[in-house]
């Protein structure tokens, strides 16, 4: 009986040792799960593609309502603009960023006259002229093509630097056809023109003054980029047109002085030798005069023009009788 009974138990042992080793067998191992799982089509990989585009989705849209739109950046500095630049008709607006302490940055274009960029100050917004900013910015480039001539604006109404000069010289009244024009200080101008000799000009107080290049040259150090000296010269003979002295070829000119009511002197060296003096204002000559008689009327001899002393009264000999 207990031969029986460890028979059958082993029997009994070995039936289900057997069940549990072939469910065992039919199991996969958990590697064998991950595998499976692994290369089920699309299904891991798929995942992280839709997690990866979920989030640039996302990226997409918080900088969308970070960015402001056209309209919300043109409500926002339309009020700054009427402050800091209240000529300004604004046909464009961009907002440029900020700088390191959160002070905004825009951009606008105007109806008329330069754009500017709006430094959004608290309670006092300032405004830079776009013209000036490029102007500088090109006299950085002519002593260093590759210099960095920091912000510029880009505004498509902002690419017209010169026909915003050539507007403050048809303001002032000049007659130039303008192919050139640079800003070389504020409110200081240089207007260059088509083929003939160019202009300065100054703002004060709101109202232009214009001056020929041609006169900067004789009377000051100051010489103007968008000249040359031909040009200069062809403007010379218009000392003369109307004068005494309209038949003088000038070779030469020379500055001699200015009297805040009767004008500008200058002393001309004609081809014939002569020397001649012309008072020149409201850019047309006035008079003339001999530069025999330039030391007596102007304390000092004309300089291109060698005039011979006239000679002594012979001394009287011989008393009363």
């Amino acid at each position: 009986m207990l031969k029986l009974f460890v028979a059958t138990s082993v029997a009994c042992m070995t039936l289900a040792g057997g069940a549990a080793a072939q469910q065992t067998t039919n199991q996969p191992s958990r590697a064998e799960q991950q595998q499976t799982t692994s290369v089920m089509p699309g299904r891991i990989s798929d995942g992280n593609q839709r997690s990866a585009q979920d989030r640039r989705r996302s990226d997409r849209r918080q900088q969308q309502a970070a960015t402001p739109t056209p309209e919300q950046v043109a409500a926002e500095v339309t009020p700054l603009v009427a402050v800091a630049a209240p000529n300004c008709q604004m046909t464009e607006s961009a907002l440029l960023g900020a700088r390191e302490d959160g002070t905004k940055l825009f951009e606008v274009a105007c109806a008329t006259g330069p754009g500017y960029v709006i430094e959004a100050v608290a309670g006092a917004p300032k405004a830079n002229d776009c013209v000036l900013q490029w102007s500088f910015g090109e006299i950085q480039r002519e002593a260093d093509p590759a210099a960095d001539v920091g912000l510029q604006c880009s505004l498509p109404g902002n690419q017209n630097p010169v026909q915003v000069i050539a507007a403050y010289g048809a303001e002032a009244g000049l007659n130039c056809q303008v192919d050139k024009a640079l800003a070389t200080a504020v409110d200081t101008y240089e207007i260059g023109c088509a083929e003939r000799d160019g202009w300065r000009l100054e703002r004060t107080s709101g109202a232009w003054e214009a001056t020929p290049c041609w006169e900067l040259a004789l009377t000051s150090n100051i010489t103007c980029r968008f000249s040359t000296e031909d040009d200069a010269r062809a403007e010379w003979p218009k000392l003369v047109v109307g004068t005494d002295a309209a038949a003088c070829q000038i070779e030469g000119v020379a500055w001699m002085g200015d009297n805040p009511d009767r004008g500008s002197f200058y002393e001309l060296k004609c081809a014939s030798g002569e020397g001649v003096i012309v008072r020149f204002k409201d850019g047309a000559g006035q008079q003339t005069y001999s530069c025999i008689d330039a030391p007596q009327i102007f304390r000092k001899p004309c300089s291109l023009t060698t005039v011979e002393a006239p000679a002594a009264a012979p001394a009287q000999t011989g008393g009363r009788a």
